[in-house]
């Protein structure tokens, strides 16, 4: 039975234990589906429209993605699993959140913290925000 499972990722290390777990459940799963995220924060306030080009800005935020994506892409490769990318831009939580619910996912796993860690302890993590914003079991790898 196909199983889909959402892996956001921000390039940070958090992420990389993340793919490594999915990389381990691809073991037991042979349909595994993985679906790659990383989320973008819209560039849209005025300081950034009025220093870059909209065309600077987007290959800024591609390359940002792509390095975000980049590790995990390596590890779910290295055991044979290809894996759909998708890039968003919005708040991250509500962005993944939605996302696993629009691609009919059957659980997210991601990194219990990642590039924003310091700011998840002032102001609430993104890791608690999918938990609770999520329609799907949530695995947090540490």
């Amino acid at each position: 039975m196909p199983f889909k499972i959402l892996l956001p990722v921000d390039g940070s290390e958090g992420a990389a234990r993340a793919a490594r777990h999915v990389a381990g459940i691809a073991k037991m799963v042979p349909e595994l589906t993985v679906h790659l995220v990383n989320v973008q924060p819209l560039g849209d306030d005025w300081m950034t429209r009025r220093s870059f080009k909209p065309e600077e800005l987007a290959k800024m935020e591609q390359e940002w993605a792509e390095a975000a994506l980049a590790p995990a892409r390596g590890i779910l490769q290295a055991v044979g699993i290809t894996c759909t990318e998708h890039v968003a831009q919005g708040e991250a939580a509500p962005t993944i959140a939605r996302l696993a619910k629009e691609l009919g996912c059957d659980q997210i796993v991601m990194g219990s913290r990642g590039q924003s860690s310091l700011g998840g302890l002032l102001m609430g993590s993104v890791a608690t925000k999918v938990l609770h914003l999520a329609d799907v079991p949530v695995t947090f790898v540490k």
